[in-house]
């Protein structure tokens, strides 16, 4: 469809890859049912959903949700160019831990995203 198609060429954030590269590149942690790892795969394949894995393949996903003084939760609505759940009312945020990386190879991006430098906090 059109909206398959769009979706697939949007460029991501960083405006040197689509969407489609992202999903192919970054590699999801594949588990079993006692959340044991038992390899990896594509975003992409991860996501695909068809008579044979009506659910995608399972694997490793956080989400958080985000509440207020009120105890009213924060919600996004995913972008229509989206390639997995377009214009979908989802929590405040979800993501993926990444295959291939150690915990605190990701607790040092964190801290960069939140302007510290790694190694400074006291």
């Amino acid at each position: 469809s059109s909206a398959t198609a769009s979706a697939s060429s949007a460029q991501t954030w960083a405006g040197n890859q689509s969407q489609e590269e992202f999903m192919q590149k970054d590699m999801c942690i594949l588990v079993n049912e006692a959340d044991e790892i038992t390899g990896h795969a594509s975003k992409k394949d991860c996501h695909v959903f068809n008579a044979k894995q009506p659910r995608g393949l399972l694997h490793r996903a956080f989400s958080v949700f985000l509440f207020n003084e009120r105890e009213e939760l924060l919600l996004q609505q995913r972008a229509s160019t989206k390639i997995t759940f377009p214009s979908v009312w989802t929590n405040t945020c979800c993501s993926h831990p990444l295959y291939g990386y150690e915990p605190s190879e990701v607790e040092q991006l964190a801290d960069t995203a939140k302007g510290l430098t790694p190694g400074t906090v006291n």
